[in-house]
């Protein structure tokens, strides 16, 4: 492997990056609501890691829903994007992003959520200048956790995956990053309902405990040079 291999951290979005699970399950519930289902826990985290559309269309058939998924799609969209409009980045976040982007990480969003919407939403929080790649889950064939997403992050930004780091926030998303290859963090606060995680997940329970590993590369390379 060359010296100048890059090395890349990639984040998930929603409950990672941004402090989006608690009004993403608002929607949820409407949207169940306003299709006469139950909401369920079990079907709630069964929509986080796929992109919206195969989302919908799994609802669409464990709910046995006889509107059209264009229909379902549109409505559930329309949910997300006004939830958004209040999303405030998770606590840590922008520290986060500062030190990987200070100490020559490359930067990635590997997301089920729209590639538009999350660069929209980076912008209004004033975290887009950190940020050198977003893989969307409308980018891709087989979403989370299929290894899919986390090979075109890797691509894209030229990176090294044995240098690379990913951080998730569900097993669903640790998955998809650990099956391309990437050493893989996951978000498990204490507030969070515990969840099983893939055995090779290295628990955190906030994205800040990262900054002293994305330093400690820095110092290691400076040496390197000695």
């Amino acid at each position: 492997m060359s010296r100048n291999a890059r090395r890349g951290i990639f984040f998930d979005l929603d409950g990672t990056l941004a402090d989006s699970i608690g009004i993403l399950r608002a929607m949820f519930d409407r949207f169940a609501a306003s299709c006469g289902a139950a909401a369920s826990d079990e079907a709630f985290a069964s929509v986080n890691g796929p992109p919206l559309p195969m989302a919908v269309a799994m609802l669409k058939r464990s709910w046995a829903l006889p509107q059209s998924l264009d229909e379902l799609l549109g409505r559930y969209t329309a949910l997300i994007d006004a939830a958004f409009g209040e999303v405030v980045p998770a606590a840590g976040a922008a520290a986060t992003l500062e030190a990987a982007f200070r100490n020559g990480w490359a930067v990635g969003i590997v997301t089920s959520n729209t590639a538009a919407r999350t660069r929209a939403w980076l912008a209004r929080v004033r975290l887009a200048s950190f940020v050198d790649i977003v893989v969307g889950g409308d980018q891709v064939c087989l979403g989370k956790p299929e290894p899919e997403p986390y090979r075109i992050a890797l691509a894209r930004s030229g990176c090294a995956r044995e240098l690379s780091i990913a951080v998730e926030d569900s097993p669903n998303g640790a998955k998809s990053a650990i099956a391309a290859g990437i050493r893989t963090y996951g978000v498990a606060a204490e507030s969070r309902t515990p969840v099983e995680w893939p055995q090779s997940v290295r628990l955190i329970g906030a994205i800040d405990e990262l900054i002293p590993e994305l330093e400690r590369q820095r110092a290691r390379r400076i040496a390197g040079r000695r």
